[in-house]
């Protein structure tokens, strides 16, 4: 049996207005062919997962880069064609796995997922057709006619990719072996939770994996999965959606995708905190007895499409006369400036705050250039292990509030290495800020006496509602506190 593997992949933040590009996928992940697994075999990815299979992997293409703004038509059009060329170009196969986030969207594509799944379809005919997806993903209900199964990502921080793909190559070799045939069901409750109740270690996002595990076993049924949405996209099917995969009934599927969605809606109070403000949270690592605490800068979060430059807790640092930290900043134009001075040479210059003003603005102080590299750094550890990532050059300045790590291009606070590459032990700081809302957690919790999560303005902020939706379904909760479900009519 012949399955091709595939991956097209982006997460896409719809209040940036910086577009994604083509060359951004060029510039980080666009392999075709044997690439793929020279690249990814040994790496925590889904398609690492793919290639366990049984059958004969045939690799076609793998696309993906950072988080931002929509893709331009052009590029979705661009990776689409490379796509499906490839299929076209390496058939016939009995099977499909497919990588996607589930919340892509581009130039008036809104639902640039299903789109993916439908082009697919159409190439492919009717073979067994099996997507991953990210927790995150905001899932168009008409997915699941589209794919035969989609399974999605059970942990936050996202630890578990390689095992979702080991889990869809299993259910690919039991269905080309007509052991079983796979149909899929979604639920869409009108309920989108705040990004920092989705931890899946514990609290309400547990609890409703817990449910999903539970029908998954009463109802005998192949998979089921929860994405709690993206936020950060103006979309007609924002928020929350269950899955279910069922073995030949999709009313069975239905069932238990509606008692999952059930129980999530059940627990909406739950999906709701408030968190400290910069100036508050600065005042609390500054108050802790000891070091590291961690601040992570939820709405400068670059692994949900920000520029990364933001400034607001820099400037709270500063202005709290903070020592021993550690902030990292997208800033091509600062790192030029510290390349052109030169390690050991001191100058003022501003950093951060380039990009747009939403993020804070550009700050003046005075650094002293203490190392230069390439960028380029291996994950290690539980998240993306293995995965090459490369930030491009990348200036380490020492400054009055301890060290700023300066960029060339966008990476968010994944790993440890990423600091231990540019000469810095992150567990030998006071401070450590980390651009992102919960993935950081993977690296940086055990090191940690403290995690201070800071509702800092940006794209990406903790409260949702300081954005104005124009295309999201109403009602919603929490955009709308009276939101009911089912809604009038029965609909879901």
């Amino acid at each position: 049996m012949r399955v091709a593997l595939a991956g097209l992949f982006h997460e896409s933040n719809t209040f940036n207005p910086l577009l994604t590009q083509y060359e951004d996928y060029q510039t980080t992940r666009l392999l075709r062919g044997e690439e793929i697994p020279a690249v990814m075999a040994d790496t925590d990815s889904e398609v690492a997962g793919f290639l366990t299979g049984s059958f004969e992997s045939v690799p076609v293409s793998v696309a993906w880069t950072w988080p931002l703004g929509p893709l331009t038509r052009d590029c979705f059009e661009r990776v689409l064609g490379d796509l499906l060329d490839g299929l076209r170009a390496r058939g016939p196969y009995d099977g499909v796995l497919l990588s996607l986030h589930g919340a892509m969207v581009a130039e008036g594509v809104p639902d640039a997922d299903a789109q993916i799944l439908a082009a697919v379809r159409e190439v492919i005919g009717g073979i067994p057709l099996i997507a991953t997806f990210d927790l995150h993903a905001n899932l168009h209900p008409r997915m699941a006619a589209l794919a035969d199964a989609l399974i999605g990502y059970r942990t936050y921080p996202h630890v578990d990719l390689r095992a979702r793909g080991v889990e869809a190559a299993r259910l690919m070799e039991r269905t080309l072996s007509g052991a079983v045939r796979p149909v899929c069901a979604i639920a869409k409750p009108p309920l989108m939770p705040h990004i920092m109740t989705m931890l899946t270690a514990s609290g309400p996002a547990a609890e409703v994996l817990a449910v999903a595990d539970q029908e998954r076993a009463e109802r005998a049924l192949l998979s089921t999965s929860v994405a709690f949405g993206f936020a950060y996209a103006d979309l007609p099917h924002l928020g929350l959606a269950t899955v279910a995969v069922a073995n030949g009934s999709r009313a069975a599927a239905q069932e238990a995708a509606d008692a999952i969605a059930a129980a999530a809606w059940e627990r909406r109070p739950r999906f709701w905190l408030d968190l400290p403000t910069p100036a508050e949270a600065v005042a609390q690592a500054l108050a802790a007895p000891s070091g590291p605490v961690v601040l992570a800068d939820i709405g400068d979060n670059v692994g949900g499409g920000t520029p990364g430059d933001g400034t607001f807790l820099l400037q709270e640092l500063i202005a709290q006369r903070a020592r021993e930290a550690v902030l990292l900043l997208a800033d091509p134009q600062a790192v030029e400036a510290c390349v052109r001075a030169g390690v050991g040479r001191s100058l003022d210059l501003p950093v951060g705050g380039r990009r747009d003003t939403l993020h804070g603005a550009p700050v003046a102080l005075t650094g002293r250039v203490k190392a230069l590299t390439d960028g380029v750094f291996r994950n290690r550890g539980p998240m993306r292990d293995g995965l090459v990532d490369d930030q491009g050059t990348t200036a380490v300045l020492a400054c009055d509030i301890g060290h700023l790590v300066l960029t060339s291009r966008r990476m968010p606070s994944w790993n440890l290495e990423q600091l231990r590459a540019v000469g810095l032990e992150p567990t030998r700081q006071r401070i450590l800020v980390c651009k992102g809302a919960l993935a950081h957690r993977a690296a940086y919790q055990p090191i940690a006496t403290a995690m201070i999560d800071v509702d800092t303005p940006g794209v990406t902020p903790a409260d949702y509602r300081r954005f104005t939706y124009q295309h999201a379904r109403r009602p919603l909760w929490r955009l709308d506190e009276q939101a009911t479900w089912p809604l009038p009519g029965g609909a879901a």
